[in-house]
């Protein structure tokens, strides 16, 4: 799985969580409805740190929480 796919799939995820659709989350985050997709269909490949954190804002986390996951939040040995 790669950068963009990973990305997108935890945009899912917190939209599942919270049973906001992406309409929603658009709204919410002030980004347009096709930013959201491209990005959870992988088709933006490096999404830029503002939409990053507009998305968590309209989401109610940090970006801190949108990150902790593996593989972003495991220490390289």
């Amino acid at each position: 799985m790669n950068e963009s796919q990973i990305i997108g799939n935890r945009i899912v995820g917190f939209l599942e969580d919270r049973d906001l659709t992406v309409h929603r989350l658009a709204i919410k985050s002030g980004l347009p409805n096709t930013t959201l997709v491209d990005l959870i269909n992988g088709t933006t490949k490096s999404p830029k740190v503002t939409t990053i954190r507009s998305i968590c804002s309209g989401l109610g986390i940090s970006v801190r929480d949108f990150f902790d996951f593996p593989p972003y939040n495991e220490v390289e040995k």
